[in-house]
């Protein structure tokens, strides 16, 4: 159940009147992060890109303060330590584990695992540096740029005949009847909780079952977060809309899982009570 001081997602979804205090609050906070606080290389990437894209995302792993003048760095890391960006740091680390488990117990057979929403994908290479498993990787993203630094990194390290690339849509039930062979693994983190329609996460489940048949699937759920009408009043996504972040609970997700057939989910919950990272079996 959602945090009852929290709003609501439909709340978010609607404006607020022009005499609430609370919007004068929020459009300040948006007119500081837009002027002063683009000296932050991570503000002004999030308003380049979408504080819901991968670019934003990879530069909150890398936890890197940067920015012009001693302003901009000082912004910077206030913004690397927020909650937010801390939980998802945690469930980038709890991402690379699981997955590492799940080729490791596979005892040497041949692992395929696809990406549908891979942005650069730090979890998973970091998991393949890990592990000297027979593994195949297919990563895809509708960000092209985010790709392009994803090859590269598969270049330095080493992984380009492993890991291969695709701009795709993950929602797109043709697009998925391309990838062959089956995968053993499907994963899609971050991805849930910038889809607004709830009949679209359960019809795409359905979709990986049918379609990609995996034996294991590994999403996230964004459960709860006190900075989210922030985020959602202040800050820009992909298509410079409000960033409004659907927030569910795992048990919801995982129920249209189940009833798309997958079964025993196997949960953990970063630190900061934010995000549920959960693996299902096929």
């Amino acid at each position: 159940m959602q945090n009852r001081l929290m709003p609501t997602f439909e709340e978010l979804l609607t404006p607020l009147p022009f005499y609430s205090p609370r919007k004068w609050y929020y459009d300040l906070a948006s007119l500081f992060l837009r002027s002063i606080g683009t000296c932050s290389e991570g503000i002004k990437v999030g308003f380049k890109h979408g504080f819901d894209s991968g670019m934003i995302m990879n530069y909150i792993y890398n936890n890197v303060p940067s920015g012009r003048f001693y302003v901009g760095k000082l912004i910077d890391r206030m913004l690397l330590n927020q909650v937010t960006c801390k939980a998802f740091r945690a469930i980038k680390d709890i991402q690379k584990n699981i997955i590492k488990d799940y080729i490791q117990e596979r005892n040497g057979n041949p692992t395929f695992v696809v990406d549908l929403a891979s942005g650069k994908a730090d979890y998973i290479y970091e998991g393949l540096r890990e592990t000297n498993a027979r593994v195949r990787v297919l990563l895809r993203d509708i960000d092209e740029r985010a790709l392009m630094e994803s090859r590269e990194i598969a270049k330095n390290l080493g992984l380009q005949n492993i890991v291969s690339h695709e701009l795709a849509n993950a929602l797109d039930s043709d697009s998925m009847r391309c990838i062959t062979p089956k995968p053993d693994l499907v994963v899609e983190v971050g991805l849930y909780g910038i889809i607004h329609d709830d009949e679209q996460i359960r019809l795409h489940l359905k979709d990986l079952k049918n379609i990609l048949d995996p034996d294991a699937i590994l999403f996230n759920v964004q459960t709860y977060n006190p900075q989210i009408e922030l985020i959602a009043r202040a800050l820009k996504n992909q298509d410079g809309q409000r960033c409004v972040w659907h927030l569910r609970s795992a048990d919801l997700v995982i129920s249209w899982a189940e009833k798309a057939g997958f079964r025993d989910p196997h949960i953990v919950m970063d630190p900061y009570g934010i995000y549920a990272v959960v693996m299902m079996r096929n």
